[in-house]
């Protein structure tokens, strides 16, 4: 059973974004996503999210990424986890690092239900890794 619904993969079609699905465990992996220039270790990287059972009701508030992401200017990032620490996901035989941000139903990251989607949680995640520090 898919995880989202035909239009967000008609969007992600659209806008070239390669992704790939573990449907029994819900993961949704954006592939490759570019990483803002001279801001990390790698140039691009792996994104999972879990797709909660009640999409696209509620949306997600915490993502991972492959490989674990170090600033280039050596400054930790809140809220993220090395490997083998935290909360991080398996999916074969990578190991994804938590990054833990919640979107506060008042602020206007916030969850819409009938009107977010899958590209809402793609901006998202480009916010975060833009801003690293949370600001």
């Amino acid at each position: 059973m898919p995880l989202l619904l035909e239009s967000d993969y008609a969007s992600l079609h659209d806008a070239g974004i390669a992704f790939e699905e573990v449907e029994s465990q819900r993961f949704f992996i954006f592939k490759n996503v570019r990483l803002p220039e001279h801001q990390y270790n790698v140039a691009e990287c792996d994104v999972l999210v879990m797709i909660p059972p009640n999409y696209p009701q509620a949306g997600n508030d915490m993502f991972w990424t492959y490989p674990r992401l170090r600033r280039a200017d050596g400054r930790p990032i809140p809220q993220s986890f090395d490997p083998g620490a935290g909360d991080n996901r398996l999916s074969g035989e990578r190991e994804f690092c938590r990054w833990s941000r919640h979107w506060p139903p008042s602020s206007p990251g916030a969850w819409r239900p009938g009107k977010d989607d899958i590209m809402s949680v793609y901006r998202r995640i480009e916010w975060a890794l833009a801003h690293p520090d949370g600001t």
